[in-house]
């Protein structure tokens, strides 16, 4: 199932959902938007990784405005 799907069938449910299930759905976003989130060892070096391998190769990166506009352009192609 693509991510578009995966939205589309979360879109239903939550049309559809009672105040438990709505109640329920809000605090799981809520603690996955945490900003207490702390990062685990495992993702800190995947971060550090592709920022070595970045630098590594020279890439050039994206300004604020360019990288707004590459993703109104893949939510506006439907991701």
């Amino acid at each position: 199932m693509s991510l578009a799907e995966k939205k589309e069938a979360l879109m239903h449910i939550v049309k559809e959902a009672d105040e438990k299930l709505t109640a329920l759905l809000f605090a799981l976003a809520d603690e996955y938007n945490s900003p207490d989130y702390e990062y685990s060892e495992e993702e800190l070096n995947l971060f550090n990784e592709r920022k070595e391998e970045f630098y590594r190769n020279n890439k050039q990166g994206y300004s604020v405005e360019e990288a707004h506009e590459l993703v109104r352009r893949k939510y506006n192609d439907g991701l």
